[in-house]
């Protein structure tokens, strides 16, 4: 069983994954903790600010190589466990067949929770963790924001309100 969460940064993901993976037992690949050492020191040997998580040239030389690290991952794993898989996934979620296609790429059943929350909780919750990597993104909340026009997933999910009137 393969669970992909989803969702903007700040949203929760981390800490709903977290317990997802606890209640399924599931080997929990998280992009922030895995990844983020290896993004920092490439960045950094590029010239380039080590918190960049926006930018075009980070898009381009990161995004697809630390997605496919994270399918290789799971693919590693899901021969043991089930696999809970946590990132922002936001150009895959645009794709009516990403279920589809996930299903035949790893041959096993596929869950994916999108989690959404007021976008004042998000920007509360981004400033309150006080992350370097958020420091851009607050500097231009509304350019960040258009790259997360809210609108609802084109794939199949399970949507997971995380807005803090639901007690999460």
């Amino acid at each position: 069983m393969l669970y992909i969460v989803t969702g903007q940064p700040a949203v929760g993901k981390s800490t709903w994954t977290r317990a997802k993976a606890k209640q399924t037992k599931a080997c929990l690949i998280d992009i922030d903790t895995v990844f983020e050492p290896v993004i920092e020191a490439g960045l950094s040997l590029a010239g380039l600010d080590r918190h960049d998580r926006d930018s075009a040239t980070y898009k381009d030389a990161f995004r697809e190589p630390v997605y496919n690290a994270m399918y290789q991952s799971a693919r590693a794993n899901l021969r043991q466990v089930p696999v809970v898989l946590c990132a922002p996934f936001t150009k895959e979620l645009r794709d009516p067949e990403w279920n589809n296609k996930l299903i035949k790429q790893f041959e096993c059943q596929v869950v994916i929770y999108w989690l959404s929350a007021p976008i004042s909780q998000i920007r509360s919750q981004m400033e309150k963790r006080g992350s370097s990597r958020d420091r851009l993104k607050l500097e231009d909340w509304d350019a960040y924001q258009r790259y997360f026009v809210e609108e609802t997933p084109e794939c199949d999910y399970i949507h997971v309100d995380m807005s803090k009137k639901n007690g999460s």
